[in-house]
């Protein structure tokens, strides 16, 4: 298959576009809710703490290459097409970010705020949460709100991402993640990593992370896709329509209610409060 074609099938120029154009849409997305909550949802952000962190070395990795070739090669043989400058990096980040979690998983789950500063310090700085809000809720939408409700959803969506985070901490049985693919636009600009995750408790899956480049050599995640169904694909219709019928402000609060009550749970049972990710406290609307 060539590349032209294999970018035309993964839909990189139009990348919340479902695959399956024949079918209405929502029918589509609402038979993908239960299996992608199923196999999605518990490794979701394991996955992007895994791509993600090699995207971020990726880029450093091809800068370092660069500059270390410089002197041998010629400036158009230095310049490293985007695939390679992925590739030659995730295999063995992989292993390294899986053995982190298999070896800290029960220190992690004694422990959140431990696991919260992990997923700061590897998820929050490479992933596009901003470009993933905006794609949530529809790009007229986002840019017609002002700075302090767009800051507070970008606000609302990361800690759901870091909720999901935790929620696949809990579930994680040792999954194995190898990159088999790697496809870019003509531009440069986005690109899918398709990932194969092996469990011994559930049958391989085939998982893609959309990436898009925000400068030179450096990449940000910005959503997943299983079953040519995106994370953005399954919530946006949810979103949306609370925006249209209470607002942003709900959302807003509804994102935050969820995920506080799901950290105060949390927190309680290693009696940890006001740390991050832990409420300083709860009153009685639970807000």
């Amino acid at each position: 298959m060539s590349v032209a074609t294999q970018l035309k099938s993964r839909s990189l120029y139009n990348p919340y576009h479902s695959k399956i154009a024949t079918l209405d849409k929502r029918t589509a997305v609402k038979a993908m809710v239960n299996p992608f909550k199923l196999y999605i949802k518990p490794v979701l952000v394991l996955l992007l703490i895994l791509s993600i962190a090699q995207l971020g070395f990726a880029g450093e990795t091809g800068s370092d290459n660069k500059s270390t070739e410089k002197t041998f090669l010629s400036a158009e043989e230095t310049v490293l097409s985007p695939e390679k400058i992925v590739l030659d990096s995730f295999d063995p980040l992989f292993n390294q970010v899986t053995l982190e979690l298999s070896k800290n998983q029960q220190r992690y789950l004694a422990d959140p705020v431990a696991y919260h500063k992990f997923v700061n310090r590897v998820v929050n700085p490479l992933w596009d949460s901003r470009s993933t809000s905006s794609a949530l809720i529809g790009r007229a939408s986002f840019e017609s709100l002002d700075k302090t409700n767009q800051q507070a959803l970008v606000d609302a969506v990361d800690n759901t991402l870091s909720r999901y985070a935790f929620e696949g901490l809990e579930r994680y049985s040792g999954q194995l993640f190898r990159v088999v693919d790697v496809v870019v636009n003509q531009r440069a600009s986005m690109g899918w990593v398709q990932v194969l995750m092996e469990s011994s408790v559930i049958p391989d899956l085939h998982l893609d992370v959309l990436i898009k480049q925000v400068s030179t050599d450096h990449w940000k995640a910005v959503d997943v896709r299983f079953k040519g169904i995106t994370y953005v694909a399954v919530k946006k219709h949810k979103f949306r329509k609370i925006i249209a019928e209470q607002g942003i402000q709900a959302l807003i609060s509804e994102l935050q209610a969820k995920n506080r009550e799901y950290f105060t749970d949390l927190c309680s049972s290693a009696n940890i409060v006001g740390r991050p990710p832990c409420p300083a406290q709860v009153d009685s609307r639970g807000e």
